[in-house]
């Protein structure tokens, strides 16, 4: 449903964070795909009337090779505590090639970074392994934890499109993406209080590594000149559970997308989202509403920047960041985990393949 190299095949790849991700890789080439597949009524619909109207073909996916490059930048919001907000670039690479006129595959890498709030301010207890009260309270803002997630992922898909009446298209996208990151410019692989302090359970586990598929189903609602929005809805369910996951019964992302197209170079857009994060960290999902909006200038047929606002919190977690801290060992300090949250904005410019181009 569908910074500073972006291809224009997916104008919306580089990601502000995961729901941004997660729309670019399993959503966006879907939008893209039915923008091109109903390019064809848009012109008839803009045509005058009692001008000849020309013949809608049978809709159907971009054709032939397509390719996005880009790199990204970003600005985090709020108050992270950490003494920088400005937050590494990132890149996306992605490739697709069409089949036949119904049938494509696609393979993409992306990075995206963000920075949760609730890990760098505020004043939490502090815990001794094995003991129910605490020992004594530490600022975490005074700590200077840099909280600042790298976040990589590889995304393979396979697009179907089915058309009913010969022009009414809907797009079936199985995808297989598996996720790493990196925190603080570190690894993912980090301590992790479990139950409460007394209990005596902590663990390693990777933060930020998992493996999920996904059978995403994407809809136009509306389709004019200057308008286009899609609903994309998407079961999820990762490989095997990892860390200290309970759940993993199929959970339902869903995302709308909206466009205003004020000019042919400039596009508004909304994307409100649910993005269900089931990571190693989570003993059982999250669910995060997310609103990413921004605009589109398109520079030239080859190339365009973006401007992208997203913030996104969870609606099952009340507490975010890190609720405590726990002393497992003389050496070694684990948190006690909350709800993630990530608010910023993200700049692209890029260039790639126009070959299925919203115009």
């Amino acid at each position: 449903m569908c910074a500073v190299l972006v291809a224009l095949v997916l104008p919306r790849l580089a990601a502000a964070d995961e729901a941004q991700a997660l729309s670019a890789a399993i959503s966006g080439g879907a939008t893209t795909a039915l923008q091109a597949a109903l390019q064809g009524e848009l012109q008839a619909q803009a045509m005058p009337i009692g001008q000849p109207q020309p013949s809608l073909a049978t809709p159907s996916l971009p054709q032939g090779l397509t390719y996005t490059l880009d790199v990204s930048m970003a600005k985090s919001f709020g108050n992270t505590g950490f003494p920088t907000s400005g937050l590494p670039g990132g890149f996306d690479v992605v490739a697709g090639y069409a089949f036949s006129k119904h049938f494509r595959l696609t393979a993409g890498y992306y990075t995206f970074q963000e920075y949760p709030l609730g890990f760098d301010t505020g004043t939490v207890p502090v815990y001794a392994q094995g003991l129910a009260n605490p020992v004594a309270t530490e600022n975490l803002n005074q700590l200077q934890y840099n909280a600042t997630v790298v976040n990589r992922v590889f995304v393979a898909q396979g697009q179907t499109m089915i058309t009913f009446d010969r022009k009414f298209p809907i797009v079936i996208t199985p995808t297989y993406l598996a996720r790493s990151g990196s925190i603080g410019g570190g690894p993912d692989l980090l301590p992790l209080q479990v139950n409460g302090p007394a209990s005596g359970y902590g663990a390693l586990v990777h933060y930020r590594t998992v493996q999920e598929y996904l059978i995403a189903l994407t809809v136009p609602i509306l389709a004019t000149p200057r308008f286009f929005a899609t609903l994309t809805a998407a079961p999820q369910w990762d490989v095997a559970l990892t860390g200290i996951q309970t759940t993993n019964h199929a959970q339902i992302f869903e995302l709308a997308y909206f466009e205003f197209r004020a000019t042919k170079h400039l596009t508004f857009f909304v994307q409100p989202s649910r993005l269900v994060n089931n990571l190693p960290t989570d003993q059982t999902p999250q669910f995060i509403p997310t609103f990413i909006y921004g605009v589109d200038y398109k520079i030239t047929p080859w190339s365009f920047a973006q401007l992208a606002f997203s913030s996104g919190t969870p609606s099952n977690r009340s507490t975010l960041g890190i609720q405590a801290l726990t002393l497992q060992s003389p050496t070694v300090t684990a948190p006690t985990l909350g709800g993630l949250k990530a608010s910023q904005v993200q700049f692209q410019i890029g260039f790639g393949s126009p070959s299925v181009i919203p115009l």
